[in-house]
């Protein structure tokens, strides 16, 4: 009579096991983890260089042939032109109120320069095309960074990408930017849009334009522009700071977050000296900046009180055509 050896079947847990398990991952080193957000996991194309042929192409900063590459560089290099706006524009509301602490003698300064940016055609080629291009392509690469994250770690139907967080988390240099846009339209708004309905043109806008609303909406404005002026500095010195390498508005990440997909793989952002030193400078840069913009705009510009005569009478009627909020300013 022969015995026969009976096994008990391995208890399996297979029904109950996440997606991630599921998944194999090419090794990589522990101090080199792929940033998954940013597209590094996946390899780039090899240059010529790498096949021998000697020679070596300059790319303009659009590594890869991948949309996402393309979308990083009309991100980055959609900010030059604003950028030069951006200084024109604090010397004229800012540096150049403070040296003169007089709004009717910086008046001239501004109407020197408001051909540079204000001319037919170059407004929109230095502001509007490039504000636009930056947003949009902000917009496509999250997109385009939510979906490889779900096809990486095999998520496939909604409910088990909104479990594991898939979408990029947003880090403080993207809230800031989000932030900031309805802040621009609404200044363009009042400043562009306006006196182009009511007057046909923003000829007659100008710093006792603007310092003639704060006296009329004292508290409104200083609050707006106090937000705007902040938000829009951080937004600028921290953008250019990680185009020179120095990101230090990145996203935290914390280790062993429920839902995580950083945390189920074991990464974790630790910050150097080196970095934390990065991050008190380019801080302490922005805070400098939105001090002095904030010190010309409000303690000069914002005191210069009303208007009078003619002038004032249309900036009131300007005023009081703003959709929505225009019988409050």
């Amino acid at each position: 009579m022969s015995s026969h050896v009976l096994s008990k079947p391995e208890d399996t847990d297979t029904d109950t096991r996440s997606i991630i398990s599921l998944q194999e991952l090419d090794p990589s080193p522990v101090h080199d983890a792929p940033d998954v957000e940013s597209g590094e996991y996946f390899p780039r194309a090899a240059s010529p260089m790498q096949h021998g042929v000697g020679i070596s192409i300059p790319k303009l900063g659009l590594s890869g042939h991948r949309w996402d590459s393309w979308l990083s560089g009309i991100q980055k290099y959609s900010t030059y032109p604003p950028t030069a706006f951006f200084i024109l524009h604090l010397a004229n509301t800012s540096l150049i109120p403070l040296v003169t602490r007089s709004v009717p003698s910086s008046e001239s300064y501004l109407l020197l320069t408001r051909p540079v940016y204000q001319a037919p055609g170059l407004e929109h080629l230095v502001l509007t095309i490039p504000i636009i291009a930056h947003i949009a392509s902000g917009v496509a690469l999250r997109n385009i960074r939510a979906a490889r994250r779900a096809r990486l770690y095999g998520a496939e139907t909604r409910a088990q990408r909104n479990a594991l967080y898939f979408w990029p988390r947003m880090s403080l240099q993207s809230r800031t930017g989000y932030f900031v846009v309805p802040l621009i339209a609404l200044h363009a708004w009042v400043n562009r849009v306006t006196p182009l309905i009511v007057e046909g043109g923003s000829s007659g806008v100008g710093l006792g334009y603007i310092a003639h609303g704060f006296a009329r909406s004292p508290v409104f404005w200083n609050a707006f522009y106090f937000f705007f002026v902040t938000a829009s500095v951080w937004h600028f010195v921290g953008g250019w700071a990680t185009w020179m390498g120095w990101r230090v508005t990145s996203a935290r990440k914390e280790r062993g977050q429920k839902g995580s997909l950083d945390g189920l793989l074991g990464f974790t952002e630790t910050k150097s000296k080196r970095q934390r030193k990065v991050w008190w400078v380019v801080n302490g840069i922005a805070a400098a900046g939105a001090a002095l913009w904030l010190a010309g705009a409000l303690g000069v510009v914002g005191r210069a009180g009303e208007g009078s005569g003619w002038e004032a009478k249309g900036w009131n009627e300007m005023y009081s055509q703003v959709p929505i909020i225009g019988k409050w300013l």
